[in-house]
């Protein structure tokens, strides 16, 4: 017999409401038996809250509100943390900016999660609207990688876009996660307000023996994202000093990485934001 581990759906919501309702309806065709949907609304400036709030019973969903914006991770360790507690055997973190066009793409997630127990985390394949993939982080990242190599690291990645294999981390837009290992890490670190996350998750696991797996078998469609315009825009000072200061914390504190390596990683990022805009 087939069998379907209890799963929370986890979608972080910030002045975005009406693409949170447009994602609730879309999961409510998943073929997979044993989902929950919470949404967190992160002290949404808007009328937000208030909105799905109104929505939650109708549309049979969690519904919580944050009283204070403390950003990406601490809003969905929320979520993760009532999963653990509830006894969900998985937490799918889930962007409203995703279309998703696979019906069985959270059983095709949990089959591949099931198959190993140091598997921690998988996640599908990714497109952009235009069709281009999102390629996955195969290896750690290093100062080559992460600088002068950044191009022909970008090339081996795309390369490998297609293949079923173990990496070092998928894109958090659509991450399905073991809570048993969320519980052991402590899930997120909420030290980040944006940015990194997927990298600090990536290390917090394999700390503690644990892997994440790309799973291009199934996949979902990632829009811009719009709750990330709302709160950085695109090439804002407030979206470098973010970036930086997530980036100070993974190559510090997880990568140990001296004051000048930190810098140089930091200079060709902030390039790449302004550059793309």
């Amino acid at each position: 017999m087939k069998s379907y581990p209890k799963t929370l759906i986890v979608i972080l919501n910030y002045s975005t409401y009406q693409l949170t309702l447009r994602l609730v309806e879309e999961l409510g065709k998943l073929i997979y038996p044993n989902y929950k949907i919470m949404v967190v609304d992160n002290a949404s400036p808007n009328e937000s809250a208030v909105k799905l709030a109104e929505m939650a019973e109708l549309k049979n969903y969690i519904f919580y509100k944050n009283d204070v914006n403390s950003g990406y991770a601490a809003g969905n360790n929320i979520g993760i943390r009532y999963a653990i507690s509830h006894g969900f055997v998985y937490t799918w973190i889930l962007n409203n900016d995703v279309l998703i066009k696979d019906m069985h793409i959270l059983r095709k997630m949990v089959e591949v999660a099931d198959m190993k127990t140091d598997i921690g985390c998988v996640g599908p394949q990714i497109y952009y609207l235009d069709g281009i993939v999102y390629s996955p982080y195969c290896t750690r990242p290093n100062l080559w990688s992460m600088t002068l190599g950044i191009a022909f690291d970008k090339y081996k990645r795309k390369k490998q876009s297609g293949i079923s294999q173990k990496v070092y981390r998928v894109h958090g837009c659509c991450m399905l996660l073991r809570n048993s290992v969320m519980r052991q890490i402590n899930c997120m670190d909420e030290s980040t307000f944006l940015y990194e996350e997927e990298n600090i998750l990536a290390e917090r696991m394999l700390k503690a023996g644990y892997y994440t797996f790309y799973y291009p078998e199934t996949s979902i469609i990632h829009m811009e994202s719009e709750s990330v315009k709302k709160t950085q825009g695109n090439r804002s000072i407030k979206r470098l000093k973010t970036t930086f200061r997530s980036m100070d914390i993974y190559l510090k504190k997880y990568r140990h990485y001296n004051y000048f390596s930190r810098l140089v990683c930091k200079a060709v990022r902030g390039l790449i934001i302004i550059w793309r805009g």
